[in-house]
């Protein structure tokens, strides 16, 4: 580690602090207001924790299929600053910072010259700026990435110890990552314990020591989520329901989903995203193969090549990429992508001096752009500034999720009980309460008929006033689909609420209808205007 330190005060402490400035400048409009959170997957989770805030415990008071490690970030760092939007964005620069840092250290060791900044730059201009969200991936990920860096050099038994340690967090936060991980390392000692033909007693010293600290931070993370929610219900939520339902929802969660984020006639404004959805969704496969091509046709005569390095690179990102190609989407693999990006520059570097140098002034233009027009354009965009119960928040002029907040905010109170059906926009932001135990609905078998009836009787119970519902969950023709239990919820709706507004993204406001006094809200907001 104080070597690792050295090294960033020699060589990376700039390019550090240029990350941080890059970042802050894409989440932060100056000189200190946070720019708008939109549908990241982040908001799930900053609603989780703020449960937990109220005393909630995940599993056994709210559902949720990741493992508890993402809400106990959150939830640790609500504590100290209070749930603030600039947390939430305070912690993205955080971990692109930390990202960079260790892409940096794991490319210095297999490309050789200033070219091993390259897979830095790239990660940070690419993937991690084109998803800005700040879920379980990027935590998980960096805990592999992490791993990465103390096994590279060699394996010691201590080492290899805290590679499987650290891949044990990794599950704390998203449970196919460091399960990945751990398959990764183990796989890459089985091959390298053949290369060197090592007796059998060194590989089990050092697959026990391996897997033997992957279970243990494994048990002790989880233990008291176990103890809380009991075995049964932690084992449902965070494994059988991800083997049984987690696909039933097709449009995000099967291979269909694969490239279908990309806009179709996209404005100029959308280029830069566009472009690095193109890059992330053709890198990662592309990438691996070409590796191992190049691998069975290595010359005998470059004993400064380190293939055993580049072996371990290569079967780490392959076990990540096939850990999310179930559900390829941009997120996921946009989180896989470093080892990727590591072995495209080794690889470019094989090339000969033309094509190398062409590609260097192809990069360094798109470095320069994405640097500085990007940035710019978002610090010189206008927006208008709306005061939440989080803090200030930056919205683009004409943005509807503007108008949807406040028309949201002149109505409710800090606390209140108010229902998202299609996605949780509202409930960090205006600091509002989630009545079920689910963050939203889906009109497939993803959304299961007990937590349809566990809806009904959360907004039944706690008087519910206001639901925002989505279209998308009404079905076309009245019949439903298999796996649809939506059925008894729309009934429910329409019995006991009407719509009293419709946003421009087709978002439905319904309000509850007039009733005896014990079936009123205990408090209303503002009156509408």
């Amino acid at each position: 580690m104080i070597r690792y330190l050295k090294g960033v005060t020699q060589g990376t402490g700039w390019i550090l602090l240029g990350a941080i400035v890059y970042l802050y400048l894409l989440l932060f409009i100056l000189p200190a207001t946070t720019k708008s959170l939109l549908l990241d997957d982040q908001l799930i989770y900053l609603l989780n924790a703020t449960r937990m805030l109220d005393g909630k415990m995940i599993y056994r008071d709210f559902f949720q299929f990741t493992t508890p490690g993402t809400e106990m970030m959150y939830f640790v760092l609500f504590k100290a600053f209070g749930p603030r939007a600039w947390v939430t964005r305070a912690v993205l620069i955080a971990l692109g910072t930390s990202l960079t840092w260790v892409t940096i250290v794991i490319s210095r060791k297999v490309v050789v010259g200033r070219a091993a900044y390259a897979p830095a730059f790239l990660f940070l201009l690419f993937p991690f700026a084109g998803n800005l969200d700040g879920d379980h991936h990027w935590f998980s990920v960096l805990a592999v990435m992490a791993a990465l860096t103390v096994v590279i050099e060699r394996r010691s038994l201590l080492r290899t110890a805290a590679a499987g340690a650290l891949c044990g967090l990794a599950l704390w936060f998203t449970q196919v990552h460091g399960i990945s991980g751990v398959l990764a390392f183990a796989t890459f000692l089985v091959w390298e314990g053949r290369r060197k033909k090592q007796r059998w007693q060194a590989l089990l010293n050092a697959q026990t020591c391996l897997f033997g600290a992957f279970f243990i931070v494994v048990l002790t993370t989880n233990a008291y989520f176990v103890w809380k929610a009991g075995w049964q219900r932690f084992l449902y939520c965070t494994a059988t329901f991800g083997l049984r339902y987690y696909s039933a929802d097709s449009r995000w969660n099967t291979l269909q989903v694969y490239m279908a984020e990309l806009p179709e006639v996209p404005p100029v404004t959308a280029l830069p995203l566009l472009a690095r959805m193109l890059f992330v969704n053709t890198l990662s496969p592309i990438v691996y193969v070409l590796f191992l091509l190049r691998h069975r046709q290595r010359d005998a005569a470059q004993p400064s090549v380190p293939w055993d390095r580049l072996v371990l690179l290569n079967t780490v990102g392959l076990y990540l990429f096939l850990g999310v190609v179930r559900a390829p989407s941009y997120n996921k693999l946009c989180s896989v992508s470093i080892p990727a990006l590591i072995i495209l520059v080794w690889l470019a570097g094989q090339l000969s001096r033309t094509p190398r140098a062409v590609l260097a002034v192809a990069c360094g233009f798109t470095v320069a752009f994405l640097c500085v027009v990007e940035p710019a354009a978002i610090q010189l965009r206008r927006y208008v500034y709306l005061d939440t119960p989080s803090g200030s928040i930056a919205y683009p002029k004409g943005s509807g999720a503007y108008d949807h907040t406040l028309w949201m905010m002149s109505r409710t109170h800090r606390g209140d009980y108010f229902f998202e059906a299609g996605w949780p926009m509202s409930y960090f932001l205006l600091g509002l309460k989630d009545p079920a135990k689910v963050p939203y609905v889906t009109s497939s078998d993803y959304t299961r008929p007990e937590q349809v009836s566990e809806v009904i009787e959360s907004l039944q119970s706690h008087h519910v006033r206001y639901v925002v519902w989505d279209p998308s969950l009404e079905v076309p023709g009245g019949s439903s689909p298999s796996g649809d239990h939506l059925g008894p919820l729309r009934k429910y709706l329409r019995e006991h609420y009407h719509v009293v507004k419709i946003f421009v993204d087709f978002q439905e406001v319904w309000e509850r209808k007039q009733a005896p006094e014990l079936d009123m809200p205990k408090r209303h907001g503002p009156a509408a205007v």
